[in-house]
């Protein structure tokens, strides 16, 4: 940490660059050089001042408007100048001050963006060196969700944290960037028999004064300002016990779920769930869980899906509270599984290896993304999760074909522009782009080279140009770096063409050609071109498959295939792991109908995204389109059974001119599917598997809404009238992932013949209900962000 920071103080990078001249000292406010001083920082603070530890004593009483804090700073001072900038957001600040050896220098605060910037005004020129910031303050709770805010749930005042990605400046002044990691000691003084978390294990409290106690926590590891948590109120707080060592970890992890009062058993589920998960991440990244203990917090009010907080990882409940698991959706406990894996895959991606600035906030969630998915599949394998990020990398091809479409790297220039990289791009095609590098190097050889990057920047930061060192040196593989920048830089999905040519007398050649894809009627520039890792499989009818890769870095490119036959099929996307659309001939599309058995789940799911692409640009008709639809509706694996729905729903709701003609594509859909539903039943079978249950709720949508079958129709509204006849929900009534379903069609049909059916219509589709027996509400909030 101190090279780095040395090296960018003396590079002259620091908001306060060129504040002296020479050995002179002064406030410089009177000289060009002044003029630097007072320009406010939009974006990075800079190394002029280096934060190098925290000392938090926080007061948080949830059920008063205000909390309260002292906290101190130490510093590195690399420039000489009277002015600090720093963050602090809707902080009143009573008093500040810079102590340097026995040296006390009077100060004033002040802020100076609605972002959250501060200046600090000092009444003189401190030395260059070490020194301490010292600040007593208050500060409301914040209204927004953010920050430090208080939640009244069950009657009770409870107070929690969301910091990503600007707003621990909401909750105590600070250098609120991912770049600074430092220790902190932390103190919060709370009521006697309020409940409070944070990053580390209690070591002492104070004896109870006027109710109140002071509680301290042991010293945390180098961590940015975004990943400190705090959770205070009348908890329940369950002990899971120890997770014990394993042959990555020489020690026990201390696991506990926390809740708010009276929902703690509920939590049983997601804590049995909890250790499968982190052995699978210790095991692949051949590294202990970073932190001396786990608690996973179920927040009642919530406008993150979830946040990696350090020892503190805070969910939306009905992620957690799930109860035994036996009265919830398959859905739900996915979803679960799914989301609780990223979280825990970021203790090592995130938190034991910071990005530098937010532009590497990839280097956060595409990693996540993928290793969650990863993880959860090596957890509990056959659970439906290996395909999750090739799912999420198809369903964000549609946004990436945009010409509005933004890199994956995008420069952060100001605070402005840092919640735009929370999206899709960043989660899911940045998820898919590893995934296709994995499979272009090997899993081993990228898993090698993963590891020493964590060996390398362990409790550190790193940006892009430290991760691909990593990865080829890891992996022996240097020609890695260029191909994968080519896919962080640049916006939008390749479009790959291949033509299979077989001439007599020679070996079989195909072209591959790249541009960029859009869609009818776009007009982006179509001339550009990746370092695409092509691998393509092919075989004879029935015969020997076999696998090629190629770099393709033109735009246009032979390869001579290793056979001396003409393949009966192609498919220039083996096991779907690249990230790009395919192109093919109306014979290339058919022979692969053809010889759908040959195809890998994965890869049948790439055909129909990529068919569908073509379509959607004029380079596939209609006819070849339809033609697809039968094949897939017959497989047995539930996602590709199911992908025609997509393209079935657009041409009904969007294409479909006529009444007629939405007739005809509803008979269509029930042509593919009705007698699959009849097999499957709209009732659970004892012994059923979790993709049995997923499937029916796919088909129960599609039927119902989709192909407006009245029998099935009918057979929901009964249902679902008895799952609310009662004053309380009767969930025997109805399988749990029909519920939302259900409900759609109940108020279609009836109008809301009974007034629960709008009522619960708002809340969450199948979520479980409270130990009451009723739904709660999500909470809705205009800053509710897209991660997880």
């Amino acid at each position: 940490m101190r090279t780095f920071y040395t090296t960018m103080a003396l590079m002259g990078l620091g908001a306060l660059a060129a504040c002296g001249n020479g050995g002179e000292t002064g406030s410089g406010t009177n000289t060009e050089a002044g003029k630097a001083v007072d320009a406010i920082p939009a974006g990075q603070l800079g190394m002029a001042v280096v934060p190098e530890h925290y000392r938090l004593n926080l007061t948080i009483l949830p059920e008063e408007e205000r909390f309260s804090g002292r906290v101190g700073i130490d510093v590195t001072i690399n420039q000489p100048s009277s002015v600090i900038f720093l963050h602090g957001n809707d902080l009143t600040v009573e008093d500040v001050w810079l102590t340097t050896g026995e040296q006390r220098i009077e100060a004033s605060y002040e802020q100076v963006d609605a972002t959250g910037i501060a200046r600090l005004d000092l009444d003189q020129v401190p030395p260059l060196g070490a020194a301490t910031l010292h600040f007593v303050y208050d500060a409301p709770f914040n209204g927004a969700l953010e920050g430090l805010y208080k939640v009244n749930d069950g009657g009770d005042a409870y107070a929690f944290t969301q910091f990503e990605a600007t707003s621990a400046r909401l909750a105590f002044p600070s250098f609120d960037e991912p770049v600074f990691k430092t220790p902190f000691d932390i103190k919060v003084t709370a009521k006697a028999d309020d409940v409070v978390i944070t990053a580390t294990p209690q070591t002492a409290v104070t004896d109870p004064e006027n109710g109140l106690v002071t509680r301290s926590f042991a010293t945390t590891p180098p961590l940015p300002t975004y990943l400190i948590a705090f959770a205070v109120g009348p908890l329940d707080v369950v002990d899971f016990g120890d997770l014990p060592p394993n042959d990555v970890r020489d020690r026990p992890l201390p696991l506990r779920g926390v809740a708010t009062k009276g929902k703690g058993d509920q939590l049983g589920y997601a804590l049995e769930n909890t250790q499968p998960i982190v052995d699978a991440l210790e095991s692949y990244f051949n590294v202990a869980f970073p932190y001396p203990k786990l608690d996973i917090i179920a927040v009642p009010d919530f406008a993150a899906g979830a946040m990696e907080n350090v020892g503190a990882i805070t969910y939306r409940e009905q992620l957690l509270l799930l109860g035994d698991g036996t009265t919830v959706s398959e859905a739900q406990k996915r979803r679960y599984a799914s989301v609780h894996s990223h979280e825990l895959a970021h203790q090592w991606f995130g938190n034991l290896v910071t990005p530098k600035w937010w532009d590497d906030i990839w280097l956060n969630e595409s990693f996540a993304t993928w290793m969650g998915n990863k993880a959860v599949d090596m957890a509990f394998p056959g659970g439906g999760y290996a395909t999750a990020t090739f799912r999420g990398a198809l369903g964000v091809m549609g946004a990436d074909s945009l010409s509005t479409a933004r890199q994956i790297r995008e420069p952060i220039l100001s605070n402005h522009d840092i919640a735009t990289a929370f999206d899709g791009i960043t989660y899911r095609k940045g998820g898919g782009v590893l995934a296709m590098f994995e499979a272009w190097l090997g899993e081993d050889a990228f898993r090698e080279g993963v590891r020493l990057h964590m060996q390398r920047f362990a409790h550190d930061v790193a940006d892009v140009n430290d991760f691909l060192s990593s990865l080829a040196d890891g992996s022996g593989r240097p020609d890695v770096v260029d191909a994968f920048r080519s896919f962080l830089f640049q916006p939008g999905v390749p479009i790959v063409r291949a033509e299979l040519s077989c001439a007599d007398g020679a070996n079989p050649t195909v072209s591959l050609s790249q541009q960029r894809y859009f869609p009818i009627g776009s007009e982006g520039d179509r001339n550009r071109t990746w370092q695409v890792p092509v691998c393509m499989a092919f075989g004879a009818e029935g015969g020997e498959r076999t696998r090629i890769c190629t770099l393709l870095s033109t735009e246009q490119a032979d390869l001579d295939l290793p056979t001396d036959q003409c393949p009966a099929w192609l498919m220039p996307n083996d096991q779907g792991s690249g990230y790009y659309r395919m192109a093919l001939s109306d014979e290339g599309w058919s022979a692969l109908f053809e010889n759908f058995n040959q195809l890998s789940d994965r890869e049948a799911q790439a055909l129909l995204s990529s068919l569908s692409a073509a379509y959607r640009s004029d380079d596939a008709t209609t006819e070849t389109l339809v033609e697809a639809f039968p094949v897939l509706a017959a497989a047995s694996n539930r996602e590709v059974a199911t992908q025609p729905l997509g393209d079935l729903a657009l041409m009904k709701e969007r294409l479909a001119g006529t009444e007629a003609a939405k007739a005809g594509i509803a008979a269509l859909v029930q042509q593919l599917y009705s007698e699959r539903l009849a097999s499957l039943g709209l009732e659970a079978k004892a012994g059923e598997d979790g993709d049995a249950s997923l499937l029916r709720t796919s088909l129960v949508g599609a039927l119902a809404l989709l192909a407006e079958d009245d029998a099935v129709r009918a057979a929901l509204v009964s249902r679902v009238e008895n799952y609310l006849a009662a004053e309380d929900l009767d969930p025997a009534a109805i399988d749990s992932g029909l519920v939302g379903t259900a409900l759609t069609v109940a108020v279609a049909i009836k109008t809301c013949l009974l007034r629960k059916i709008c009522w619960i219509g708002l809340w969450h589709r199948g979520m479980p209900p409270s130990a009451s027996g009723r739904f709660q509400p999500l909470p809705r909030h205009p800053m509710m962000r897209w991660r997880a």
